[in-house]
């Protein structure tokens, strides 16, 4: 899980351009959900690496809090 947070500062710029206001699961390096709510980002997560650990993140719309 250490390596997801290290993935999402390294990434942090291309992951706003895309996820900006939105919630993301983040497993092994990948975006492997998304959704306006956590919720969704887990089930989306889940689904596609069952049993999986993720490190979730809403990724805030204002570029400047990155």
């Amino acid at each position: 899980m250490t390596a997801d947070f290290a993935w999402l500062t390294e990434h942090s710029l291309e992951i706003y351009e895309k996820y900006a206001g939105k919630w993301i699961a983040v497993h092994n390096g990948e975006v492997v959900g998304v959704g306006d709510t956590a919720t969704e980002a887990a089930a989306q997560a889940e689904a596609k690496c069952p049993n999986g650990n993720f490190l979730f993140e809403w990724v805030d719309p204002e570029l400047e809090r990155i």
